[in-house]
């Protein structure tokens, strides 16, 4: 190892990028940090680096394998991964390929200590040990076939996280679309009342819902035979759309699509994939979209189960605040109704004329008679312009 440790970072998180940078200046070390790409590992031909950090963003095979990239490239060199992906398959999936793994979130406290631990390990390493890492161990179906189980499980694993159904949507279109190495993805939900199919989430989809009868189409094609197709020309096809195409200026090339099933094996969806960015779609592929639909069909009945029994629950909301303001309406009417009558009660009983008179007449030998007339007269026009304006005030305020 140089005097200067050397650090390379494949990581497309500016998140983590100031983490990376305190890093270096706590180790003394030189960093670059790349986007995760297959041309940026020929820099590790152009000089060699002491340690290797490669962030994942996704539950794709595309991850696993910039791993394996990375191993072969820089053998010996110790690889640092960070995820919140693949932590409980690690062992299978990467096996000694990299030599720690930081579980999201990060923190610097936890980087820093991970790297002095991995650091002291490679210090320690006998010849034997580094010979023995550089012994590429032979790839077969086996490896390959756990590396797809994991990727699956994450997936489901991330899926099944989100509770908000649009969000849920679009996050399964953009794994769809990463996990086959393709340019874009569409996920149709069957409404099986209207018998159509519908999407709003899709890449090149802005959120705006498209519907589509279940007779048209190679998605409702693969809807009704719940079988998937592998379209390798999609202008030979009878069901292929090409006004699409040339509305929107995208170019379809090929095309995969998969129907997407629920717990008892009931058509509710359709995956279609477009473009694979190299080569053509495969039968591996058909089949490793057809397990991801397994999963993401349940995670998606379940959330449209939600969905309901949400808007249900808003529905008895609505109606118990209705029934609530009517009912505080009737009390209040019928305060205002009994107020109102003992008001009048009042000002019938209280200040009728016989009574008014007879205590004129039982006061006429009381010196300073006016004096104590005046007071009651004032008494009774102010009791009754109170009560007057009362009554007022009790009518207007029920009118609102």
């Amino acid at each position: 190892m140089s005097e200067t440790l050397s650090i390379l970072i494949f990581s497309e998180n500016r998140e983590s990028a100031g983490m990376y940078q305190t890093l270096a200046s706590e180790f003394q070390a030189q960093i670059l940090i790349k986007e995760k790409n297959k041309n940026n590992l020929a820099l590790l031909m152009e000089r060699p680096y002491d340690f290797l950090i490669d962030e994942v963003q996704n539950p794709v095979l595309n991850e696993i394998e910039f791993v394996d990239l990375l191993s072969d490239a820089a053998p010996g060199v110790p690889i640092l991964l960070v995820s919140s992906f693949f932590y409980d398959t690690k062992d299978i999936v990467f096996g000694r390929k990299i030599a720690g793994f930081l579980l999201k979130p990060l923190t610097f406290e936890k980087l820093q200590l991970e790297v002095k631990l991995i650091l002291k390990q490679k210090r320690d390493r006998t010849v034997e040990e580094i010979a023995e890492m550089r012994e590429v161990p032979p790839v077969d179906s086996l490896v390959s076939q756990n590396k797809k189980l994991s990727v699956l499980f994450e997936i489901s694993k991330s899926i099944n996280c989100i509770k908000d159904f649009d969000e849920m949507l679009l996050h399964i279109v953009e794994v769809a679309a990463n996990s086959l190495d393709a340019e874009r993805a569409t996920l149709f939900i069957l409404d099986s009342q209207k018998k159509e199919l519908w999407s709003k989430s899709g890449i090149g989809i802005h959120q705006k819902e498209i519907r589509i009868s279940i007779d048209s189409g190679i998605a409702g094609e693969v809807a009704q035979s719940n079988s998937y197709q592998i379209i390798d020309d999609p202008y030979s096809h009878p069901k292929f759309n090409k006004k699409v195409d040339k509305v929107t200026g995208f170019k379809t090339r090929n095309i995969l699509c998969v129907p997407m099933t629920n717990i008892n094996g009931d058509v509710i969806g359709v995956f279609q994939i477009l473009n694979k960015k190299e080569g053509l779609f495969t039968s591996d592929d058909a089949q490793f979209l057809s397990a991801m639909a397994v999963s993401t069909g349940i995670a998606i009945e379940n959330s449209l189960l939600r969905e309901e029994l949400k808007n249900q629950l808003e529905k008895v909301k609505t109606t118990y605040d209705e029934l609530y303001i009517a009912q505080n309406q009737i009390v209040k009417e019928t305060k205002m109704v009994n107020t109102l009558e003992l008001l009048n009660k009042i000002k019938t009983e209280m200040f009728q004329p016989q009574t008014y008179d007879a205590l004129i007449s039982g006061l006429k030998n009381v010196k300073n008679f006016q004096q104590v007339l005046d007071q009651i007269n004032l008494f009774k026009e102010k009791n009754l312009s109170y009560l007057d304006n009362a009554e007022k005030e009790i009518k207007k305020s029920t009118r609102h």
